[in-house]
């Protein structure tokens, strides 16, 4: 399958999403045998363009649908995404951590998240 982004690596965790709309998560090490460890991979259903955001303990993919998937930071297997928020465009980027908050570009938009937001009034 083919990859736009980026990998992200933390703690041996490779994470990688690719075109097809799947998010995987590999040892950084392999197998040793010059081959990837795959411990899961999970169907977006939709293209990633953007490469994951690793913060606090999370793991942030968009895709092409306008979701944004959030796991856990772990080689257990993830059967759904811990949280998914829908940014009601398609996100092309990379979700940016800073200052606190998490910011998410769309087709369209560009939307600040922080701790605590209940969403639109």
């Amino acid at each position: 399958h083919r990859s736009i982004g980026t990998v992200a690596i933390k703690d041996d965790l490779l994470y990688l999403a690719d075109f097809s709309g799947l998010f995987h998560c590999l040892d950084a090490k392999g197998d040793g045998n010059g081959n990837p460890k795959v411990y899961w991979t999970y169907d977006m259903l939709a293209a990633s363009w953007g490469s994951p955001l690793i913060a606090d303990g999370k793991v942030y993919i968009g895709d092409e649908d306008g979701d944004v998937s959030i796991f856990p930071l772990t080689k257990e297997k993830q059967e759904e995404p811990m949280e998914e928020i829908n940014m009601g465009s398609s996100v092309y980027s990379t979700p940016v951590a800073a200052n606190g908050s998490l910011f998410i570009s769309t087709k369209d938009k560009l939307f600040r998240i922080t701790e605590g937001d209940q969403g639109a009034e």
